[in-house]
């Protein structure tokens, strides 16, 4: 009986030992950025307009919509307007994939916001996205 104790008791201590080198942290890094361009077509941009583009991940049931990340550009210049949003995402998330918005306003409203879904996931998150912003009503 001695022996089988003896087995038992250093069965667990091998288990215990390897134990301390266990890696918990999230796969992949979670300190990410996402590159690319907002495109209004030809259409020009006044003075006061403002450009913002942020990663959100998407809302599923009653749970509320998270912003990983986001930019604002002041003075954005003429399209298409370059972008840089640092955000954070374990691989986890991005398997399921996250969503790009962009918003273009001036004047105190939003007057042009992408109306097609762009998502961010594992095979893309590192290449350009070109996001294409459309008019909303006047």
């Amino acid at each position: 009986m001695k022996p089988t104790l003896a087995i038992l008791a250093a069965v667990a201590a091998a288990a215990l030992a390897g134990c301390g080198h266990l890696d918990t942290t999230p796969e992949g890094d979670p300190s990410r950025v996402l590159i690319g361009t907002v495109d209004l077509g030809d259409a020009l941009l006044p003075a006061g307009a403002v450009v913002a583009v942020r990663i959100v991940v998407p809302q599923r049931g009653d749970t509320p919509l998270r912003v990983l990340g986001s930019q604002t550009i002041t003075k954005p210049g003429a399209s298409p307007v370059a972008f840089r949003v640092e955000y954070l995402a374990e691989d986890e998330l991005l398997r399921h994939g996250l969503n790009v918005e962009a918003r273009v306003s001036w004047g105190g409203r939003v007057r042009y916001l992408n109306m097609n879904g762009y998502a961010v996931t594992l095979g893309n998150a590192a290449d350009p996205h070109r996001i294409v912003v459309n008019a909303i009503g006047k």
